[in-house]
């Protein structure tokens, strides 16, 4: 038996005997070994054709994943939350060698000259193994999904209408940027363009969701376009083979409507733009959200600020004001909404910061506002706006600022995982209680500082958060780094899932 087998029989035997004795990581334990399942087929015969080096390397991995399995049978529920992460880090780990083998046996197969018949054997097993993973809900997870739209959106229904117009209505229109400031609701609208009813019965199935972010990665990009269908694409060693895939992926795409919405754009993004712009074919469309209008794209739509009838039902229901209908409150609402100038996000931060607070609290708001220049003039004015958000925590709340400051030191628009922030910030502020950890976790979704997204069914809780990852807005990252240098990281970005 070669070394790479032995080792990926190592693991095998050890998830068997952890799942069999260990109650606490059953369910991650049964993930991993129908990952293993799935592999067993090419670990026979990748060592006919396979390098020394890459058998060696993979036998590596499995030794050490064979180790972790081991200790888990030793940890206690205190530790469940770390070992929860680097299970899951493990099965996504030989998902890879999964996807890197398939690759391996194709191409070594043509270059050995294997009898076509034996290939296709191999082949059919690994489609197989293929097809039941993908039917598993937890195998691919991919940001180009379409995101749900807000349950609650102010002032946007104008804005879609005309979205819907130049892109569905416009045959020459084939990119359209929205653009406005940070904050202005491009996202959501952009969601809610993508929920409409008219929307869906155009594109059907055709429509994807791209995050691009300050710093786009096209490799992830297409690697979650292909899984959206169902495929799996090896590493790609350059960004021009990732080009080409993207190239691919178009093409066999244009036979149906096609829609491309590409979220949070920056300035210096153009060759991705091009990439995705380079076939004017019918019925492909791309919506690209941005603080930058890219004007050779054509003509950019702007995004109008909230006017005051809009902008105050949005501070109504954020600051819960159904109740209250005093003329005290009216006119504070009214000098309120004059400083945040109908961006939305300030006006929902403000709104909430204010909920349940008295009277009192609102004047004293108002009368320090007004002391210093107007706000939201400029980004670095919203930043002052939110500024102040933090600032309430500067005496009382340190801890809770430090964790503010802590999410600012992962990558814009990633989820985090919760479970690890927990123990993260159990070691760094030595807070011996992990109830006092997720507290302060959920104070600051409470304050509008961070959200926390839950991805399995209500009712399924194990009460471990291994399922709950948290996100922040990228211009409340900015609120604890003006300067826009990342904060020195204390983590490893295995907090962060892709």
């Amino acid at each position: 038996m070669g070394a790479l087998r032995t080792s990926f029989q190592m693991l095998f035997d050890a998830v068997k005997s952890a799942q069999e004795e260990n109650t606490m990581f059953q369910h991650l334990l049964g993930d991993i070994k129908s990952t293993l399942e799935s592999l067993q087929p090419l670990i026979k015969d990748i060592e006919k054709y396979n390098s020394k080096e890459g058998r060696e390397n993979y036998a590596i991995q499995m030794e050490e994943g064979a180790k972790l399995v081991q200790k888990c049978s030793k940890v206690g529920v205190w530790r469940k939350h770390t070992y929860t992460k680097k299970l899951n880090q493990l099965d996504k780990s030989l998902r890879r060698v999964f996807d890197v083998l398939k690759l391996q046996v194709m191409r070594d197969a043509r270059e050995t000259l294997v009898p076509l018949r034996n290939i296709e054997t191999v082949l059919s097993r690994i489609e197989e193994r293929l097809k039941i993973k993908n039917n598993q809900p937890e195998m691919v997870k991919c940001s180009s999904a379409v995101p749900e739209a807000p349950s609650v959106t102010v002032g946007l229904d104008l804005p879609l209408k005309e979205l819907k117009v130049k892109l569905l209505k416009d045959e020459k229109v084939s990119m359209l940027v929205l653009t406005a400031a940070g904050g202005c609701g491009k996202t959501t609208l952009a969601k809610m363009f993508c929920q409409d009813q008219e929307v869906k019965d155009t594109f059907k199935n055709n429509i994807f969701f791209v995050n691009v972010s300050k710093k786009p990665n096209l490799d992830l990009i297409v690697h979650e376009l292909y899984q959206r269908k169902g495929s799996e694409l090896p590493a790609f060693e350059n960004e021009d083979m990732a080009a080409n895939w993207l190239q691919q992926f178009l093409m066999e795409s244009r036979q149906n409507p096609l829609l491309f919405v590409l979220d949070d754009v920056w300035s210096g993004s153009e060759s991705l733009l091009e990439k995705f712009d380079q076939f004017k074919f019918s019925n492909y469309k791309i919506l690209v959200t941005s603080r930058f209008a890219f004007p050779r794209f054509g003509s950019p739509y702007h995004l109008a600020p909230l006017n005051d009838e809009d902008a105050m039902a949005l501070f109504h229901y954020s600051a819960s004001l159904e109740d209250k209908s005093s003329y005290t409150y009216e006119d504070l609402s009214r000098k309120i909404i004059k400083r945040c100038k109908g961006c939305p996000l300030a006006i929902a931060l403000v709104g909430r910061s204010l909920r349940g607070q008295p009277i009192e609290i609102w004047h004293k708001r108002v009368v320090e506002w007004c002391k210093g220049s107007s706000i939201l003039d400029s980004d670095k004015d919203l930043l002052a706006c939110l500024q102040s958000s933090l600032d309430a925590l500067d005496k009382e709340k340190v801890i809770i600022k430090e964790c503010f400051l802590d999410l600012g030191s992962f990558p814009e628009d990633q989820r985090i995982a919760a479970a690890a922030l927990i123990d993260m910030w159990a070691q760094l502020y030595g807070l011996d209680e992990e109830i006092l950890t997720i507290a302060n976790l959920h104070e600051l979704t409470a304050r509008s500082l961070a959200n926390l997204v839950v991805t399995r069914h209500e009712g399924e809780t194990d009460g471990y958060y291994t399922e709950h990852f948290v996100t922040q807005h990228d211009m409340l990252k900015r609120v604890g780094d003006p300067s826009g240098e990342s904060r020195p990281s204390t983590t490893s970005l295995d907090l962060v899932e892709y």
